[in-house]
């Protein structure tokens, strides 16, 4: 029933061309959408979490971690969407490969079952979300990767003093640092940094110089 109803709606779409045909554009966007929101799901896992991605300047093919995020909601939703469309285009051939048809003689008559392929399939589903949820390996080492990426131990050469570091000014950072401010001032010019107002926050500096907040915070320490 569901099958018919969906070779309905796709005989009442239009026809762009002769060749054009539904079917092929929903395998179409779901494949490309897939490899993108995988693309951006790698992007996004190997970024540091929270304000280290502004403190360090992160930024992968010219997009910062803001942008990446709203890319990768954007490609799941068409993803989802592509997924619900191949699912309702291919009702049919989806529901017989989950089924499997055996039979118990002439007099019994056939009886549906799981097929062994789909039973194996939910498995492997199962035992994923376990290894996430227990936690067991390889998921473990995963988990723990994402964690020293998220803390910045890998992408910072030095940590933020403080939380949203970035958004401090130059006289709180100098009292954080406990120097002189006319001193951290000193030091950020002799590298290159002018700062015309120690109430400028660290942001600012850093997109005045084109240079990240993390440079902004080694210059004024001298280091």
């Amino acid at each position: 029933m569901l099958h018919s109803l969906a070779q309905r709606i796709e005989r009442s779409m239009p026809v762009v061309s002769p060749t054009f045909q539904v079917r092929r554009l929903v395998t179409a966007v779901l494949a490309l959408s897939f490899v993108a929101a995988a693309v951006s799901g790698i992007v996004l896992f190997l970024r540091p979490e929270g304000s280290l991605a502004r403190w360090t300047g992160w930024m992968v093919f010219g997009l910062d971690k803001k942008q990446w995020e709203a890319v990768h909601i954007v490609l799941v939703l068409v993803l989802l969407f592509a997924s619900l469309a191949h699912v309702w285009l291919n009702w049919r051939p989806l529901v017989a490969s989950a089924l499997a048809r055996t039979s118990r003689g002439p007099a019994a008559g056939w009886r549906l079952g799981v097929a062994p392929e789909f039973a194996a399939a939910v498995g492997v589903v199962l035992i994923a979300v376990s290894a996430a949820v227990i936690p067991w390996q390889p998921a473990t080492a995963l988990l723990g990767m994402r964690s020293l990426i998220k803390d910045g131990r890998l992408a910072a050469r030095v940590l933020p003093p403080a939380a949203d570091a970035d958004r401090l000014t130059v006289s709180a950072l100098c009292r954080a640092l406990s120097i002189d401010e006319q001193r951290g001032i000193a030091n950020a010019r002799a590298r290159g940094l002018e700062v015309q107002d120690p109430s400028q926050t660290i942001a600012t500096i850093a997109e005045r110089h084109r240079v990240t907040p993390e440079a902004v915070y080694l210059a004024l320490s001298g280091d």
